[in-house]
């Protein structure tokens, strides 16, 4: 196998560059949120929420990659700030469907409002053509990786 780089040791790694740079995204949203009254990842489960109104908590689960445990958490917070409401599912009395409120909806707009300001600090001086090329290189490596579901060997 051909090397590219030095990985000789972690912090050359392509892996441990995109985890520093999730980081320090992710801190920039998390000041930006708490503007808004939401705590990090909330803000996810809004969005796609925006998407798919009124899906089921394992299909928010899997649309976000994350463990239904941990999606049941966010919506219970979610709830106590009334930004979503839970409803028995008409066809399947075992499923609790999500929706937004009004108060949830009303918070889509400033949502993407703090993650584009996000991306635009995150990929200045960036081409719109290397934006492109970074974005379909993210998207390719979680496609390799398919997470949640890949086992690590």
């Amino acid at each position: 196998m051909v090397k590219y780089m030095d990985n000789s040791t972690i912090q050359n790694t392509v892996g441990y560059q995109l985890g520093i740079a999730s980081k320090h995204q992710e801190n920039y949203l998390i000041a930006a949120l708490d503007e808004l009254g939401l705590q990090g990842g909330q803000e996810l489960v809004l969005a796609q929420l925006a998407e798919t109104n009124g899906c089921s908590q394992s299909e928010l689960a899997e649309a976000l990659s994350v463990r239904p445990p941990a999606i049941t958490k966010v919506i219970r917070k979610l709830e106590d700030k009334d930004l979503v409401e839970r409803r028995q599912d008409p066809d399947d009395a075992r499923v609790q469907q999500v929706f937004l409120t009004q108060a949830g909806e009303d918070l889509t707009d400033p949502i993407e409002e703090c993650w584009t300001r996000a991306e635009d600090v995150m990929l200045d001086g960036f081409t719109t053509e290397e934006r492109l090329l970074l974005r379909r290189m993210l998207i390719q490596i979680q496609e390799n990786i398919d997470m949640p579901y890949r086992t690590i060997h």
